[in-house]
């Protein structure tokens, strides 16, 4: 009876695994948005984007959604008196594992990437000036 019962085991616990894989590959999308600030520090203007997981289309394809953003120097203020140098921005997924997005500043190309979750507050974007002069280190404060 013993070897039925380490069968009758394996095979629920191969059964359970799958499941869990089943719900692990649906894409991570809310009923309502996940909204949060995005914020520069820096004394210049940043640019860059967030992004979403990849989703499977109708049609079968792999997609994901990408948003632009473009903030002011730190204290900038824009014509009608709002600050330019944050944004708000709300997400309804597809996250990633943790429910979290991708984030990248770039210049001409990316300089900093890191995947961030977006319920944790501010996510507020960095730039120190290198030691030798040559340029920036960007970076962002990214939660896990």
């Amino acid at each position: 009876m013993r070897p039925y019962l380490l069968i009758a085991l394996f095979i629920l616990g191969c059964v359970s695994q799958a499941a869990a894989q089943d719900r692990a590959g649906q894409p991570d999308i809310v009923k309502d948005p996940i909204c949060f600030m995005l914020r520069n520090s820096a004394d210049f203007t940043m640019y860059g984007n967030l992004g979403t997981d990849f989703y499977t289309t109708p049609s079968g394809g792999q997609a994901r959604h990408r948003s632009n953003f473009r903030l002011e120097a730190a204290g900038s203020i824009d014509e009608q008196g709002y600050p330019a140098d944050r944004a708000e921005f709300c997400s309804y997924g597809p996250f990633f594992p943790g429910r979290k997005l991708e984030l990248q500043i770039r210049t001409l190309f990316p300089v900093f990437s890191c995947m961030t979750r977006i319920d944790q507050g501010e996510i507020v974007l960095r730039a120190d000036r290198k030691i030798d002069d040559s340029g920036y280190d960007y970076y962002a404060d990214c939660y896990e």
